[in-house]
């Protein structure tokens, strides 16, 4: 069984923030790894786990996201620019 790709309400009012251009393409690849058997691969992992466990690259922005083993999902909790997405943390 594959990871599911989840996004929080957080993450869906970050995408919602961006501009079309970026918002699509960062959509393009959420459809992308939805339907990957395996989508950690692209992914890196994150050595602060206060912010998360994986980072995914869509350009210049990043989406944050947190795994959970037990339920096969992968939540995506931020969505933002490489320059801001690790503050505030």
């Amino acid at each position: 069984m594959s990871f599911k790709l989840v996004l929080t309400e957080k993450a869906t009012k970050d995408l919602e923030k961006l501009s079309e251009v970026e918002a699509k393409r960062i959509v393009r690849k959420l459809k992308k790894l939805n339907v990957s058997a395996d989508p950690t691969v692209g992914a890196r992992h994150l050595t602060n786990s206060n912010i998360g466990d994986l980072r995914f690259r869509v350009g210049d922005y990043r989406m944050i996201g947190v795994v959970d083993d037990r339920r096969k999902l992968i939540i995506i909790v931020k969505i933002g620019h490489r320059r801001e997405i690790y503050r505030n943390v």
